[in-house]
This record gives structure tokens, C-alpha cells and sequence, in this order.
């Protein structure tokens, strides 16, 4: 079996942004190896889901979860229950890379938004010309003349899905 880290961290920081110069926030990942080495800015995948990607969800989202705005959040073991550790130590030099936001927020409750029709409707219509020009220009025999046909139905599906049904009954 492959080593696992004792326990994880998230260490959340405030660094200016490569580009814009405003501050963000930064997430990076420390690991607590059985020795009491710690090892820093490590991959929490890479870490967790040696051997046992199945565990790997709880505990990111525990380790997430409890991490604060900015600064260490506390250690998190393999069953996602906090534990003791070292604390982070001072003067540590901070990468500007190191990390990136996670957001982990709920599903929302409302269905997805509906593709727009304006692209439906001229890629539709357009299909369709294409075909139904196509096919009555070279016949309805031989497979160029399927290759237009399935332009005419790749057309006539993109405008059959906008036709509004109606509601269950």
C-alpha cells in the first residue's frame, strides 16, 4: 500500500492578483506525514486519494470547509475529524503561485437556463437550406445525397427544439 499523510491542511492566503494587482485569495495544501514531518504546497489529490479515491470528497470538503478566510485551518485525518499538529511556522517565504481558489458551494435549485434561440434558429435554418439544396441539386441516391440529408435533419432537429410542449397532464 502506498503512504498516506497522517493528516491535511488548507493554509489560505491574500496575494495580489499575476495580473490585475488586486488581492485574492489563495488556497494551498500542507500534509502531516506519521513521522511529524510536514511537508508544504502539496496537492490534496495527489495526498488523499492514494489508494482510496473514495475518501478523497469528504475530506477535501472537510478540509475546505473549516479552512478560514485567511490563515491555517486545523489538521483533518483520513476519517475528516480535525487533529492535533504542528502549527505553521514563522517566516515561512510565500509563493505567489502556490494554490488557487476553490469554491465549493451548493448546487443551485433552479434548472439550468435554456439555451438561446437566436443561434438555434439561424444554425437551423441554415442546415436546412444546406440540405434540402443540396439534395435537390445532386438527387437522392448515392451517399453524398446522405451526407445532405443529414444536414436537413441536423436542421429540422435545432428548429423542432423550439417548438414549446405543453404542460403534463
Amino acid at each position: 500500500m502506498t503512504p498516506r499523510p497522517v493528516a491535511v491542511r488548507a493554509v489560505a492566503l491574500a496575494l495580489p492578483a499575476r495580473w490585475s494587482r488586486r488581492t485574492v485569495r489563495r488556497v494551498r495544501y500542507d500534509a502531516l506525514w506519521p513521522g511529524g514531518r510536514v511537508e508544504f504546497d502539496v496537492s490534496l489529490v495527489d495526498m488523499m486519494s492514494r489508494g482510496a479515491p473514495a475518501d478523497y470528497s469528504p475530506i477535501s470538503h472537510a478540509v475546505n470547509d473549516r479552512c478560514p478566510e485567511v490563515g491555517a485551518g486545523p489538521w483533518i485525518d483520513d476519517w475528516a475529524f480535525e487533529v492535533d499538529g504542528p502549527a505553521l511556522p514563522e517566516g515561512r517565504p510565500v509563493d505567489p503561485g502556490e494554490g488557487a481558489r476553490r469554491k465549493l458551494r451548493p448546487p443551485p435549485d433552479e434548472p439550468p437556463k435554456a439555451h438561446p434561440t437566436l443561434w438555434r434558429v439561424v444554425v437551423g435554418l441554415a442546415l436546412l437550406a444546406a440540405g434540402t439544396t443540396g439534395l435537390t441539386a445532386n438527387g437522392f441516391e448515392g451517399f453524398v445525397a446522405f451526407l445532405w440529408s443529414l444536414l436537413t435533419i441536423c436542421g429540422l432537429g435545432l428548429l423542432g427544439g423550439l417548438i414549446k410542449r405543453g404542460e403534463p397532464r
